[in-house]
């Protein structure tokens, strides 16, 4: 099993898969190689269960990159080209020959999620007598939401391609930041009691990893 080894001052040994199914083994200066080779071969069934999760994410990546169906609230929905205007589901976008079509459509896809995510953060906000100070759409390929100390809300605009109950999630678990700015236990208690496991979330969450890295 090929490996790239970064050696440094850390006390222990990490395995990271990255976005190109490349394996990176992080360890401790002085540590041994046959320590190094036995830590992988014990951890090669977890190793092989993400390279397998990797590529399948790397391969619905560029299934979307090539721009000829997107994903719409968690639906596939194909991108036809009529005559100077996309049809996208019940959405027709009209746009000038020189526009790039990926920039036609992250401009669609970024206007309905101001128009969702905020109205959604709005209802839900209410539903748990919780008031925040603004809400702000963003575009990360790293997070797909966040709240700072000053009660804002940030949400990643690539949430609309979620399903809706994904978007939910997203957006309890800032709205639970309000109450506790932390990811404690009591914080992940809050989220517990609206019917959310954090292990159950984290790997539901690792089917859509892709959609971070669109656009």
């Amino acid at each position: 099993m090929e490996y790239k080894l970064i050696r440094s001052k850390r006390k222990s040994l990490a395995i990271k898969i990255t976005d190109k199914c490349e394996i990176i083994v992080y360890a401790p200066n002085k540590c041994g190689i046959d320590y190094i080779n036995s830590f992988i071969q014990e951890k090669s069934n977890w190793i092989n269960s993400k390279m397998i999760k990797q590529r399948q994410n790397v391969q619905k990546l560029n299934k979307y990159s090539n721009l000829e169906e997107i994903l719409f609230l968690g639906e596939n929905k194909k991108i036809y080209d009529n005559n100077k205007c996309y049809n996208i589901g019940n959405f027709n976008i009209k746009y000038i020959k020189t526009s790039k079509k990926g920039n036609i459509i992250k401009n669609f896809l970024l206007e309905q999620a101001k128009l969702y995510l905020i109205e959604r953060t709005i209802k839900l906000a209410e539903q748990l007598n919780l008031s925040f100070g603004s809400i702000k759409i963003i575009s990360s390929k790293h997070k797909w939401g966040s709240c700072s100390n000053k009660k804002e809300i940030r949400l990643n605009y690539k949430l609309i391609m979620l399903p809706k109950e994904y978007i939910d999630y997203v957006i309890y678990h800032e709205l639970c930041h309000l109450i506790e700015f932390n990811h404690s236990t009591k914080f992940w208690n809050l989220l517990k009691k609206i019917g959310y496991k954090k292990t159950e979330i984290k790997q539901k969450f690792n089917d859509y990893k892709f959609v971070l890295h669109l656009f």
